[in-house]
Protein backbone atom coordinates (compact mmCIF):
# COMPACT_ATOMS: atom_id res chain seq x y z
CA UNK A 1 0.00 0.00 0.00
CA UNK A 2 1.48 3.23 -0.84
CA UNK A 3 0.84 6.02 1.73
CA UNK A 4 0.37 9.64 0.94
CA UNK A 5 3.95 10.73 1.98
CA UNK A 6 5.13 8.36 -1.07
CA UNK A 7 3.51 10.04 -3.44
CA UNK A 8 4.53 12.73 -4.99
CA UNK A 9 2.69 15.57 -6.62
CA UNK A 10 3.01 15.49 -10.83
CA UNK A 11 4.43 19.62 -11.26
CA UNK A 12 2.84 21.83 -13.82
CA UNK A 13 4.34 22.46 -16.76
CA UNK A 14 5.11 26.25 -17.88
CA UNK A 15 4.78 27.28 -21.04
CA UNK A 16 7.39 30.74 -21.91
CA UNK A 17 5.74 32.73 -24.77
CA UNK A 18 7.23 35.92 -26.33
CA UNK A 19 5.61 38.62 -27.88
CA UNK A 20 5.94 39.34 -31.46
CA UNK A 21 5.95 43.10 -31.57
CA UNK A 22 8.43 43.84 -28.30
CA UNK A 23 10.04 40.56 -27.65
CA UNK A 24 8.92 40.32 -23.90
CA UNK A 25 9.15 36.41 -22.82
CA UNK A 26 5.85 35.89 -20.54
CA UNK A 27 4.62 32.54 -19.06
CA UNK A 28 1.48 31.10 -18.13
CA UNK A 29 0.22 27.61 -16.81
CA UNK A 30 0.28 24.98 -19.71
CA UNK A 31 -2.53 24.56 -21.90
CA UNK A 32 -4.12 21.33 -23.45
CA UNK A 33 -3.14 22.21 -27.49
CA UNK A 34 0.23 24.23 -26.40
CA UNK A 35 3.24 23.20 -28.51
CA UNK A 36 6.61 25.11 -29.72
CA UNK A 37 6.20 27.57 -32.28
CA UNK A 38 2.63 28.19 -32.00
CA UNK A 39 0.93 31.51 -32.25
CA UNK A 40 -1.56 32.45 -29.65
CA UNK A 41 -3.59 35.37 -29.26
CA UNK A 42 -2.88 36.29 -25.97
CA UNK A 43 -1.97 40.07 -24.63
CA UNK A 44 1.66 41.11 -24.15
CA UNK A 45 2.27 42.51 -20.49
CA UNK A 46 4.31 45.36 -21.58
CA UNK A 47 3.36 46.56 -24.96
CA UNK A 48 -0.70 45.36 -25.23
CA UNK A 49 0.19 43.55 -28.83
CA UNK A 50 -1.93 40.43 -28.33
CA UNK A 51 -0.12 37.93 -30.79
CA UNK A 52 2.57 35.68 -28.81
CA UNK A 53 5.10 32.70 -29.93
CA UNK A 54 5.24 29.82 -28.03
CA UNK A 55 9.44 29.54 -27.29
CA UNK A 56 9.06 26.56 -24.65
CA UNK A 57 7.32 24.66 -22.55
CA UNK A 58 9.16 23.47 -18.90
CA UNK A 59 8.47 22.20 -15.58
CA UNK A 60 10.34 23.44 -12.69
CA UNK A 61 13.02 21.50 -11.20
CA UNK A 62 12.18 20.03 -7.71
CA UNK A 63 15.24 21.30 -5.43
CA UNK A 64 15.95 18.86 -2.77
CA UNK A 65 16.57 19.72 0.85
CA UNK A 66 19.65 19.07 1.81
CA UNK A 67 20.52 18.35 5.77
CA UNK A 68 23.61 18.71 7.02
CA UNK A 69 24.93 16.49 9.89
CA UNK A 70 26.84 19.29 12.42
CA UNK A 71 28.09 16.36 14.87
Amino acid sequence: MISGRDVEKIPTPLTHMKCLKCGTINSRPFKEGDYVFKEVEEKCPKCGHNKMRIIGIYVKEKKEKRRVKLF
